[in-house]
């Protein structure tokens, strides 16, 4: 019996509830890290690759999983998805040496890249123009609660229970949703759209999908606005902390603010899609609010005027762009390859995780050689502009064809 109406709140809030398993169980875990690593001798230091094992799976997935479920339909590939995502959070909180869990994290990751990735294409198959651009604000929206929600959820457990309970919370989720979607999702994609597994017809997915020029424009243009958005996460807390000299309790209190940019600024794009304002003005306006913005932070590292309060706002009028151009972006990208929106929706991911990581990891090699608020602010920076050029410069043909889909 299917119980979720594609017009429901709960259908968004479960489609919702998958994208935010990659925050969920990247923030959530952060307040047990120093158990974690009182309880594996070989950990001591160490702990942070629990996270970039997960996000090292992460990326693998859409590449993998995105095929699949142009080939088996969205329902299979996403109750397949939850249950490794349950079982490998439930041997993480069961591993008996740090090794164990680290391989359980990159599985674990592998399984949240596939359930992430599908609630794109469901929304690609079921949803139009304007309605599919108000979904995915709608589902944006969701997903901006968790970095706000996990690490308070995670910080809570760890008041009477160690680590372990997290990992076990996490497996608990996955098993929720299995039973939510097992029950209530009706499979969205019509099977005379389903696509061959055939190496030959794989390759012909993915050469589709990367001769779009739509797709690799707005995917581009997607993956640079998240390594500017990532580059605020990576930094901040030696900015904030470091430099900056908050308490960890404020600098979470800070954090969860900042990020409600996402949250506010996903509802305000639904409600423009509502009215039917076009993808490209609402696109056009957050690259340009996001440059803007993150220059601005820049300008005050040589002023010397470099403070939580001059700082802070601009960092989340950064984050509020993002939360504008990310649902305008996602529908844009996939609007032309129904087909293979599986397959599309895989590439976008696996190039905003690699992007994001790509950021991570310069704040953490320039660091040692400037100011940490130079090396973020410069670092953002550099990719809002990027993200700004190919807007207006590297989608001209497709602006002037009259391509938007709003």
């Amino acid at each position: 019996m299917v119980a979720l109406g594609r017009e429901t709140f709960a259908f968004t809030a479960f489609l919702g509830t998958l994208t935010a398993l990659p925050p969920l169980s990247i923030d959530m875990g952060l307040p047990g890290f120093p158990a974690l690593e009182a309880t594996f001798p070989d950990a001591a230091g160490r702990s942070a690759l629990t996270l970039s094992l997960f996000m090292a799976g992460f990326a693998i997935s859409p590449l993998i999983c995105g095929p699949l479920a142009d080939r088996f339909g969205r329902r299979a590939t996403l109750l397949d998805g939850l249950l490794i995502f349950s079982l490998a959070a439930g041997a993480c909180a069961l591993a008996p040496n740090f090794t164990i869990l680290l391989a359980c994290r990159l599985l674990q990751g592998f399984a949240a890249g596939a359930c992430a990735i599908l609630p794109i294409a469901i929304v690609r198959d079921l949803f139009v123009h304007g309605a599919a651009r108000q979904k995915l604000s709608q589902i944006a929206a969701v997903l901006g609660i968790a970095p706000m929600l996990a690490p308070v959820l995670g910080g809570w457990i760890m008041t009477f229970a160690d680590w372990r309970a997290i990992y076990a919370t996490q497996a608990l989720v996955g098993i929720v949703l299995l039973i939510v979607g097992a029950v209530g999702l009706a499979e969205s994609q019509p099977v005379e759209n389903r696509r061959s597994l055939n190496p030959r017809q794989l390759a012909e997915s993915y050469r589709f999908v990367l001769g779009d020029r739509g797709f690799l424009g707005y995917a581009t243009l997607y993956a640079f606005a998240f390594a500017c958005m990532f580059a605020f996460i990576s930094g901040a807390p030696s900015v904030l902390i470091g430099s900056l000299g908050l308490s960890t309790t404020s600098f979470s209190l800070l954090f969860g603010l900042t990020s409600c940019g996402v949250l506010v600024a996903s509802l305000i794009s639904g409600r423009l899609s509502s009215r039917h304002v076009p993808s490209r003005k609402i696109i056009a306006f957050g690259v340009v609010l996001m440059a803007a913005s993150a220059i601005a932070a820049l300008l005050l590292v040589p002023a010397g005027a470099v403070t939580v309060i001059s700082l802070t706002p601009l960092m989340a009028l950064t984050i509020f762009a993002f939360g504008i151009l990310a649902p305008s972006t996602n529908h844009e990208a996939l609007a032309n390859l129904p087909h293979v929106a599986g397959s599309a929706a895989g590439v976008m991911r696996c190039t905003q995780m690699v992007m994001g990581a790509f950021a991570s990891a310069m704040i953490a090699v320039l660091e040692p050689f400037g100011h940490p608020a130079l090396v973020m602010t410069g670092l953002m920076s550099l990719m809002a502009i990027v993200a700004c050029s190919i807007y207006f410069w590297g989608l001209p043909a497709a602006k002037a064809a009259g391509t938007d889909h709003g």
